[in-house]
């Protein structure tokens, strides 16, 4: 009688792929942070060293990501042939690369220095990984062999400030906030708090669910990364109980997992979770997730300080009920506050077409390191005042700044043809702005991105009045600013097909963006020289023409240094 086939399916691949992936998490954590050292302290040939084998450890993340992929419904004992085979021949190469590595510090480093230690961690996770390999076809999902507790170490020695200055390289020393990390896997504490430490914020860890319940009851902390799959108390169980405590409610949590069913992330967001990473974390991500939760966090918190202030003024007098109303409108656009007076809560609305800007300064961190705090505020509202009075001229919507960042959209609360040509017209506006009040103590340039498509809009929450979109269009909008240069202006494809017939462009050609995929993209040069021909002293009459014709409506304002720019270059053209 022949054995049943051999299948993993549903919950086993989901925890055969937990299981796999957690060692290579620490590979990978350990690694970038030793490369991370390596790089600032100009040790060339152990970075190769230490980036060959990360290269190494994403293999083996695509190899169990592609083997044991969800999508697959279950897997076979010929695929998990297979899987073992890649997984073995990879983590032996990793092994060749530790190896090298070591050479290379006991050439360079003095024995006691950590450095050593965190590459014998990498080792052990190699060793955890390669166990799991070879018994992968005696268990449905073998689980990894318990990682060693972590020996006493003594104090390292005083980093050189070299290392110092690497570990506030990412964050130019502007994270902060104190996290709760809650792992039952000492190595995932270790690797992921040492991760945010460098990041600058203050860490606190729990080895469990019990623990870290506990701590949030002894202190305040402004985020949680909590990890689901932990015994006695779960994930999912310590935040059901945050969300029900009302203590606890308002405190974000990031859920932490190599588990990447969609069932669970639904789950965890379903039951208040703000965000959801899987491991192993890119470190960007990590760093750009935590950022703005914690940003979300502060904007409520301040949020809900100011309604308080606002209820106790309608209370007291008439004249202080005008002043709270003038300070909505400031907060929300003027639509939407009115609909928030009226009704007592705003509609979520679906806007099709908008305009979408991120702008963002370059070389502002090491501005900030020149600055004193109160000359960088003042500074920051300089310039942040011109681009709102830009906004206001172009009848688009300023939607929030996060440090030295500026959003703003056009076509939306109010729906307008114009939005993409308007955008781009205050673009000008605001590189031409920053050029003015660039300084030989702050000179500053901007990075501009555009793009156009569709977005969510409304306020969400029961206390934070503030406005905000969402989608894709958003995010993409954002990649545009990243891809751009200083002081230029780069454009969607999108947004391009629509503002061509107004404004010179320039085709880059296909620009990766950070996820590595590639778009076309564009940059703005001017107003196309034939709509510039005609000069009245206002605005071109070929542009109003134009403009009238697409749109039906006269613009609301138009750059006037692009006038004395084309009257400067006339005299050249008919030379």
């Amino acid at each position: 009688m022949s054995s049943a086939p051999f299948v993993i399916k549903d919950r086993e691949l989901a925890e055969l792929r937990h299981n796999l992936r957690t060692p290579v998490n620490h590979i990978l954590g350990y690694g970038e942070m030793l490369a991370e050292d390596a790089e600032a302290g100009g040790e060339t040939e152990l970075l190769v060293q230490l980036q060959r084998l990360m290269e190494d450890g994403r293999r083996v993340l695509a190899v169990i990501n592609d083997g044991l992929a969800a999508s697959l419904g279950e897997v076979a004992e010929p695929q998990l042939r297979r899987l073992q085979a890649e997984l073995l021949a990879l983590t032996g190469g990793i092994q060749q690369r530790v190896q090298e590595a070591r050479s290379v510090l006991a050439a360079t480093r003095p024995e006691e220095d950590p450095a050593r230690e965190d590459l014998a961690k990498v080792e052990a996770a190699i060793g955890r990984l390669t166990a799991m390999a070879e018994k992968l076809l005696e268990s449905p999902a073998p689980e990894a062999p318990p990682a060693p507790a972590p020996a006493p170490v003594k104090p390292p020695p005083a980093a050189p400030a070299v290392l110092v200055e690497s570990a506030a390289v990412s964050t130019a020393t502007t994270a902060s906030g104190h996290l709760l990390i809650v792992d039952d896997i000492e190595s995932n504490r270790d690797v992921l708090g040492r991760r945010l430490e460098r990041e600058g914020y203050q860490v606190t860890a729990a080895a469990d669910g019990l623990q870290a319940l506990a701590s949030l009851g002894e202190r305040s902390f402004d985020l949680v990364l909590l990890d689901i799959m932990m015994p006695g108390i779960d994930g999912f169980q310590v935040l059901k109980r945050m969300k029900s405590d009302p203590a606890l409610r308002e405190v974000p949590v990031i859920m932490i997992s190599a588990l990447d069913e969609i069932q669970s992330v639904v789950r965890c967001l379903e039951t208040g979770a703000e965000d959801y990473l899987t491991k192993p974390f890119d470190p960007v991500l990590l760093r750009a997730r935590i950022g703005a939760s914690l940003e979300r966090k502060r904007l409520r918190d301040a949020q809900r300080a100011k309604t308080a202030e606002l209820e106790r003024a309608i209370e007291e007098t008439e004249a202080q009920r005008r002043v709270s109303e003038s300070l909505l409108r400031n907060i929300l656009p003027v639509p939407i506050a009115e609909e928030l007076k009226s009704r007592g809560a705003v509609d979520p609305k679906y806007f099709e077409d908008v305009t979408i800007l991120f702008a963002d300064f370059v070389g502002f961190t090491s501005a900030t390191e020149d600055l004193a705090a109160e000359d960088l505020v003042n500074v920051l509202h300089t310039y942040f005042s011109a681009f709102d009075a830009i906004t206001e001229a172009y009848q688009i919507e300023k939607l929030k700044t996060i440090g030295d960042s500026y959003m703003l959209a056009g076509g939306l609360p109010v729906r307008s043809p114009s939005h993409p040509v308007d955008v781009v017209l205050a673009a000008f506006e605001m590189v031409f702005a920053v050029e003015k009040l660039a300084t030989p103590e702050t000179p500053w340039k901007v990075r501009i991105g555009v793009h156009t498509g569709p977005v969510i809009a409304g306020m969400v929450g029961t206390k934070k009045f503030a406005f905000d979109i969402w989608g894709e269009s958003v995010n993409f909008a954002s990649r545009m600013e990243s891809a751009s240069q200083a002081n230029r202006i780069n454009l969607s494809s999108r947004t391009y097909s629509r503002v061509k017939d107004f404004f010179e462009c320039e085709s880059r050609g296909r620009v990766a963006i950070k996820e590595g995929r590639e778009f076309e993209m564009y940059f703005v040069k001017g107003v196309l020289p034939k709509l510039m021909a005609e000069r009245s002293g206002g605005v071109p009459p070929a542009f109003l023409r134009r403009y009238r014709i697409y749109f039906q409506k006269e613009p609301p304002s138009f750059p006037a240094f692009l006038l004395d720019q084309e009257n400067e270059r006339k005299p050249q053209v008919q030379n």
